[in-house]
């Protein structure tokens, strides 16, 4: 399971980006701002690359893959 590593939402916020500069510059939509804030890692790739340009980060700098006891299951099963 992916989570992130940082709070995203707030490290937007630091950097001056909110739902109205969301709105304006279309970089995020308002959907993708609700997901970060409650740590929903379900974005898409766009959104992930034009967070990745706002904080000047590397994906890996913001996510992280954990293995849950459903996925541990399932591979056993493969």
């Amino acid at each position: 399971m992916l989570r992130y590593k940082i709070n995203v939402g707030d490290a937007l916020e630091r950097i001056g980006f909110n739902a109205y500069k969301a709105k304006t510059t279309k970089l995020l939509s308002q959907d993708t701002l609700k997901k970060l804030k409650a740590d929903d890692t379900n974005i898409s790739l766009k959104s992930l690359n034009n967070i990745c340009m706002l904080l000047d980060m590397q994906p890996k700098d913001l996510l992280i893959y954990e293995q849950t006891e459903e996925e541990k299951e399932k591979l056993k099963k493969l």
